[in-house]
């Protein structure tokens, strides 16, 4: 468990954490090693299957699960992910999801310890940290009884198949408006929502792998090479010095500096 006084402590959940944003006043609280406390929070189970595929991302599962929740739908509860779809989502795309929980107002989200995690530890030089967690695996998720019968432990169960899953963006004016890319010019002109972007951010504190910055980088270089050159403004935020310089390395970042 861990207490942050970021509202994106919560990304720490892509690791199997319970890691909880607080305020300054609670988290003196527990640096001088007194108790904390919050009132008992509900628990929503979100159950995925099969794969995500083609443009689609771990974060569309968060933008999917806020325009079913809202930003309040989230208030008071812990999110757990679990299924065959979430081991197969890898490490830093269940940090991107469970750091977004802080839109839909939860308490925290998390997922249980799992196989992605260990290789995410592994491939950033913190075997100990996985040869210590693969040492008490067993208690890092819920007990087997739980993911077999969820109705019976979650407040509320939502379900979410990511074969059929496409590619969403949530707004504009509130995060939890989520509506599938392949519909978004329609409702667009339909809404008068404004249509021009100005300036976009690759990465930030949320999108801000290595898996994500390669997505973008993708797109940039098809448009080095198809000679187009872009409309607005964009910036560029590795979410580590260790992201940059893998970026770097792999020639990514050149492209993205188009």
């Amino acid at each position: 468990m861990m207490i942050g006084t970021d509202s994106h402590t919560v990304n720490a959940g892509g690791l199997g954490m319970v890691a909880i944003g607080v305020g300054g006043a609670d988290a003196v609280d527990v640096m001088a090693g007194m108790a904390w406390e919050l009132k008992f929070p509900k628990l929503i189970g979100v159950k995925l299957t099969g794969n995500i595929s083609g443009w689609t991302s771990a974060k569309d599962v968060i933008l999917k699960v806020a325009g079913i929740l809202t930003v309040k739908g989230g208030t008071g509860a812990i999110v757990e992910y679990f299924g065959e779809g979430a081991k197969n989502l890898s490490c830093t795309g269940k940090g991107t999801i469970c750091n977004m929980g802080a839109e839909i107002g939860a308490t925290t989200s998390t997922f249980g310890y799992d196989a992605s995690m260990e290789r995410y530890l592994r491939a950033t030089d913190r075997s100990d940290i996985a040869d210590a967690a693969n040492a008490v695996k067993e208690h890092l998720t819920a007990d087997p009884e739980v993911y077999a019968n969820p109705e019976d432990y979650f407040d509320q169960l939502i379900e979410i198949n990511l074969d059929e899953l496409r590619p969403h963006l949530n707004g504009p004016f509130t995060p939890d408006l989520a509506t599938p890319v392949g519909q978004l010019g329609e409702k667009a002109r339909a809404n008068g929502w404004p249509i021009q972007v100005d300036w976009g951010l690759i990465g930030s504190c949320t999108n801000s792998s290595y898996e994500d910055l390669t997505r973008a980088a993708s797109i940039a270089k098809q448009a080095v090479d198809k000679k187009i050159k872009p409309k607005s403004d964009f910036g560029i935020n590795p979410g580590s010095e260790q992201i940059r310089f893998t970026a770097e390395r792999t020639a990514y970042f050149r492209y993205s500096k188009m």
